[in-house]
């Protein structure tokens, strides 16, 4: 059996992917959906969602009979190590790997994003736990540096792409294949200075709307989202406020519009995939990592004349940077397969 650990089951639609996107790795390398069991917070959803077996991963009991139980864990995708957020975050994490090891199961790390970690006694645990992983795939240089940086052995270290990248997406809901208007989409997601910017966002979508004259819309991706659309939606009655079932919506979403506003780091990567052009909001890191490689602009998460600035050249300009984005999308789909690699040859290895 296949244990899996990871943010799954929280109803976030990028997390979501992240999971479907390895659960059709696994199926295309032999894996059938009967051996996966994923630790989740809410076992129900994900059993129902993915048609894999789950266990509460809060329930210790359970989660150390899913451990006896497994040959391999897979740690991952999504950024799992930071502390930016939380300082227990990493512990249950690394926790999870460090009974998986002691009970001798092979661990593999699986499209992860690393960092912010400013704890060096959490630096040198992940790198003590990785250098005893059977293969690493991170979905960025900069986390692949880190862990070198921390004592990682660099031969364990594929630098891939999120897997997202690599999921197959509707028909005709990719690249210029789809139909989209001339509108803009924003997600917002929440942060610490939303209430004091509330009424700075107000302004700039009013501004936005009486500018460019396109049709505004807001979409809720994740936990949080919608009471920040919501919110806006009452001041801005013609905002349009759409909050995605699944991660198969979100992406759909996210393409609907020629541009795409995001402060999530999937809705960007669903908005590349489907061919919208994205602007990224920089709350963290990640998004200037994934910014760096699609090429696309990242601006601070403000409400200011720099933004409306970004968008404007945006639209003055979308076939060109559409031509632009294709072209990163594609070498990030194709760099995605070098999750499963790493996933094959540990498989190979059982």
């Amino acid at each position: 059996m296949i244990l899996v650990s990871g943010y799954y089951g929280y109803h976030n639609s990028g997390d979501e992917a992240i999971l479907a996107a390895l659960c059709r790795d696994l199926a295309n390398l032999g894996v059938s959906s009967r051996e996966i069991t994923v630790l989740s917070g809410d076992p129900a959803y994900t059993e129902k969602t993915h048609q894999v077996a789950a266990v509460f991963r809060y329930n210790p009991l359970a989660v150390i009979d899913a451990l006896g139980n497994s040959r391999v864990l897979i740690s991952g995708g999504g950024s799992l190590l930071q502390d930016a957020t939380s300082w227990r975050t990493i512990p249950y994490y690394l926790g999870i790997i460090q009974i998986a090891l002691a009970f001798g199961l092979k661990v593999v790390v699986y499209g992860q994003g690393i960092g912010p970690v400013k704890n060096r006694l959490y630096q040198r645990w992940i790198a003590e736990l990785f250098n005893r992983a059977e293969g690493i795939a991170v979905r960025d240089p900069i986390s692949a540096q880190l862990l070198q940086e921390w004592g990682v052995e660099g031969h364990l270290i594929t630098t891939a792409a999120d897997p997202v990248f690599g999921m197959e997406l509707e028909p005709g809901g990719s690249g210029d294949d789809r139909e989209r208007d001339e509108g803009i989409t924003i997600n917002l997601r929440p942060y610490s200075n939303w209430e004091r910017e509330y009424p700075h966002w107000i302004s700039l979508i009013k501004n936005w709307s009486a500018v460019f004259q396109l049709p505004m819309r807001f979409a809720a991706l994740g936990p949080g989202d919608l009471t920040i659309g919501m919110a806006l939606q009452r001041a801005i009655p013609q905002l349009e406020v759409i909050q995605a079932s699944d991660w198969h919506q979100a992406c759909q979403l996210m393409g609907q519009s020629d541009i795409c506003v995001s402060m999530r780091l999937h809705g960007l990567i669903f908005a590349a995939r489907s061919g919208s052009v994205p602007v990224g909001l920089s709350y963290d890191p990640k998004i200037s990592a994934l910014g760096s490689q699609l090429g696309i602009p990242i601006c601070p998460p403000v409400p200011d004349v720099r933004l409306t600035n970004t968008v404007a050249d945006l639209l003055a300009n979308r076939a060109a940077h559409r031509q632009s984005l294709t072209r990163k999308v594609e070498e990030l789909c194709s760099r995605s397969e070098q999750n499963r690699s790493v996933l094959a040859a540990v498989l190979q290895s059982l």
